[in-house]
């Protein structure tokens, strides 16, 4: 997706995107990791390569300050504008969000431009925990820095049900609560949880 967006020119010319994970790998490794899902179209290899020039990845711990510094000084390496902006996109679990957004909140906001943290689904295992979460995050940033986000949302069709609706007239009439029971939707993909089967025991499909 950050590939569509960079080769479309979507995204600010400088933007650089700087990968953070725990598992010890370099960037060759996350191209090769890459290769079965990007979609290249003939011509475009040489925007392909400028992608990934701009790409960069650190690795490191979820909970140790250090890292973060460490992370701190690689993304501050990039910018050399007077303008700096960062967005901290959370694709973990949800285990570790305080830990990760105190340490982002200690040692990595931008100094001379605004910071962002996007926050993907599952925002909690309940009310209780979601709450706890929101009152934590609430004490690191403000709420204009906060996006809760689930990807899925962006399905096509799922964003395109009013329309669909009220868009044709032979299911306006009938695409209402006096004829629909219940609606269900449901996604099938063609591979497994990719090593992620600890992840889905607690949180996600499920759960």
């Amino acid at each position: 997706t950050i590939w569509y967006l960079y080769r479309d020119n979507l995204l600010p010319r400088h933007t650089k995107f700087v990968g953070y994970a725990r598992t010890k790998q370099t960037m060759a490794d996350v191209k090769e990791k890459c290769k079965k899902y990007m979609k290249v179209r003939p011509g475009e290899e040489e925007k392909l390569e400028e992608f990934w020039q701009a790409n960069e990845y650190f690795a490191g711990s979820y909970d140790r300050r250090v890292d973060y510094e460490m992370l701190n000084q690689l993304i501050t390496k990039y910018e050399k504008g007077p303008v700096a902006n960062r967005i901290f996109y959370l694709a973990v679990p949800p285990t570790v969000f305080e830990e990760v957004t105190v340490n982002i909140r200690n040692a990595c906001v931008s100094i001379k431009g605004f910071t962002r943290v996007i926050i993907e689904k599952p925002f909690g295992r309940d009310d209780a925990s979601s709450e706890k979460l929101s009152s934590h995050l609430a004490g690191l940033f403000k709420e204009e820095q906060i996006y809760r986000i689930d990807h899925y949302l962006g399905k096509e069709m799922v964003q395109n049900l009013m329309t669909i609706r009220f868009a044709n007239k032979i299911f306006s009439p009938s695409w209402n609560r006096e004829n629909i029971a219940s609606v269900l939707i449901s996604f099938k993909e063609p591979f497994g949880t990719e090593g992620r089967g600890g992840y889905f025991d607690d949180f996600g499909i499920i759960r």
